[in-house]
């Protein structure tokens, strides 16, 4: 499959001068082309999507529509519930979903002059800025479809994401309760055929992704068993009774059946499909993969040097007299007396401080004007979910919803084994310290993921929640979490803190390295390790987790890396092209826009007063 997004991104260049200079269209043509292709497939490629749609707030969609060009509005189709809907990876469901996504791709790409293409540059600024992202939802789908066929090779997105529409649908406050436990007992009777397909999809996998996905296919049985369980009222637990055993029955057999499917130690996504990968989850275009490579090892070395420059002083402070004789044993040495010192008492200890970070984070983000949290936004800290701790082995977040009613973030921080000896408690309540703690509340929690879903709550209409949040850019996502961090950090942080925070900088652009450097080189999982532990300075069992998620989910770690050095452009950008800068305007700006490629994303931020420079030839 050709990746047409260059393509567009050059039409683009051509689409903003004329935008720039008039701010309007120019002729009726277009706006009607890309209305008759683009509103229908907002609808229609949100169906089948469950996870997004909730995420968006919303519970159901309406398919099969048409665009009145007259009228300007959608008419007609069929309204498809959301709330108790399971993804559809039939045969049938693939093939459909592919004609979909070639519908919009076509006419989209397609040269102005031949039959199907239109001049996207003379669109309107809001609907050149929703073509983009669109264009770039097909062409993920497309990757997913065609390249990475992860419905053939994937055994743990299965269970993952039923394990996540179970569990958001408990957590999240989008409907009304029982509202939700209905729907919870619904999907839990749709699980059987759900894994059915899977199973029939399943082609081969990778020996670590099998043992991934029989690991989060317990986590998933647990939840069902105990959260889910508990949760259920009298009245309802007959119903959930028979459908969870059902469910449990079928997630035990998908297990047993993940045995049988052929497997080998070949884990790796391949240069080719992570550079692709990459690019689309991040809409931009990017140089070849190996120059990627060594901007990231240019960003670490870079990173390393002013945590050395940082630790200088605070050893110092600590031991006085002479500087200790390599950079390794200089870091490890004041890493040792500040994590050792600051550490959380046990497991409960680490929840309680995150919980008290995240309140200091709401004040913080308010008083220093970094970032507009809403009062009613409310956090929940909690254990990572059994079923999430393969994808997210430390800490994770979710939520809330975009739905104007739910205010509740769920914050995640995995705790140390039950059974984890003295030595291994240990390394994990130093690692999570309680310096560590505020940036962990601050990534996963405020103004980190919760905040996205919270201020995306104040998009005008579901239209554009459906085009912005069903299917956001990783990039997106993931980048803005450290990215905010980052400048949280630098506004309002000083002296022990931003030394941790240098590390774990440090840790952030070294999982990225090895993500890029193990999929698409020769990098093993023991030399990664090995590399996170000396030169990244991360606790060995937690670089061991690290790698095994990179190694189930390539591009995640580097997709997050270069999202955030796309927020960093835009902001830039932002800065550039508004007089009266302000950080708490321009994150709120953002995050009530959406995701969306980086080139629409900094015109639709900027008010229409040009846009950003990627520095490459896209042609």
């Amino acid at each position: 499959m050709r990746i047409s997004h260059k393509t567009k991104m050059a039409m683009a260049a051509v689409g903003i001068a004329t935008m720039a200079a008039s701010h309007c269209t120019v002729g009726k043509y277009p706006p009607d082309e890309h209305n008759t292709v683009a509103k229908p497939f907002i609808h229609d490629s949100a169906a089948d999507r469950p996870m997004g749609v909730l995420m968006s707030g919303l519970t159901s969609v309406t398919t099969g529509q048409v665009f009145n060009l007259s009228e300007e509005m959608l008419e007609g189709g069929t309204e498809v519930p959301m709330l108790s809907s399971l993804p559809d990876n039939s045969s049938d469901g693939r093939a459909s979903q592919e004609r979909l996504f070639e519908s919009l791709v076509g006419p989209f790409t397609a040269p102005p002059e031949s039959e199907e293409g239109f001049d996207s540059s003379k669109l309107p600024p809001a609907l050149w800025t929703e073509h983009g992202t669109l264009l770039n939802r097909a062409e993920r789908g497309l990757l997913r479809l065609r390249e990475e066929q992860g419905h053939t090779t994937n055994p743990v997105a299965y269970v993952e994401q039923l394990g996540l529409l179970l569990y958001a649908t408990l957590e999240l406050g989008f409907a009304p309760e029982n509202d939700r436990l209905a729907a919870i007992v619904q999907r839990l009777l749709k699980t059987p055929g759900y894994l059915e397909t899977a199973t029939s999809n399943l082609q081969s996998s990778s020996e670590i992704r099998v043992a991934a996905a029989q690991e989060v296919t317990q986590g998933v049985i647990d939840l069902i068993r105990n959260e889910l369980s508990e949760a259920m009222p009298p009245s309802m637990e007959s119903d959930f009774e028979e459908a969870a055993d059902g469910a449990v029955d079928a997630l035990e057999a998908y297990r047993a059946a993940l045995d049988d499917l052929p497997s080998t130690d070949d884990w790796r996504a391949g240069a080719s499909l992570a550079h692709r990968k990459l690019q689309l989850d991040n809409g931009r275009p990017l140089p070849p993969l190996q120059e990627v490579i060594g901007e990231t090892e240019a960003d670490f070395d870079s990173a390393h040097s002013a945590l050395v420059s940082a630790a200088v002083p605070i050893n110092r402070r600590i031991y006085g007299g002479s500087r200790p004789r390599d950079d390794y044993r200089l870091i490890n040495d004041v890493l040792e007396v500040l994590e050792g010192e600051n550490r959380a008492r046990n497991n409960r200890g680490m929840m309680d401080l995150m919980t008290k970070d995240a309140e200091e984070a709401r004040k913080i983000c308010n008083d220093e004007e970094i970032a507009p949290v809403p009062e009613a936004l409310k956090l929940r800290v909690v254990e990572t979910p059994a079923f999430m701790r393969v994808s997210v082995p430390l800490a994770g977040g979710l939520g809330p919803t975009a739905s104007t009613a739910d205010n509740t973030a769920v914050v995640w921080l995995t705790p140390a084994p039950a059974d984890a000896s003295r030595a291994e408690l240990r390394d994990r309540l130093t690692t999570n310290n309680t310096y560590q703690l505020k940036l962990l509340a601050l990534r996963y929690g405020i103004p980190g993921y919760a905040l996205v879903g919270s201020l995306a709550s104040e998009m005008e209409t579901s239209e554009k929640k459906l085009t912005h949040l069903v299917d956001p850019l990783p990039g997106f996502v993931d980048g803005w979490s450290i990215y905010i961090t980052e400048t949280t950090v630098s506004t309002a942080y000083t002296g022990d803190v931003d030394f941790i925070w240098r590390k774990y900088k440090l840790q952030t652009i070294g999982a990225a390295l090895v993500d890029l450097r193990m999929h698409a080189e020769d990098l093993s999982a023991a030399d990664a390790v090995q590399f996170l532990s000396r030169q990244a300075y991360m606790e060995s069992s937690a670089a061991r987790a690290l790698v095994r998620a990179i190694q189930v989910n390539p591009t995640r770690a580097a997709s997050t890396y270069l999202g955030w050095l796309g927020w960093q452009q835009l902001r830039a950008h932002y800065q550039e092209t508004t007089q009266d800068f302000s950080l708490t305007s321009f994150h709120g700006k953002a995050l009530r826009t959406g995701s969306m490629p980086l080139v629409e994303f900094s015109y639709a931020v900027s008010e229409a007063q040009g846009q950003l420079s990627l520095g490459l030839d896209e042609e």
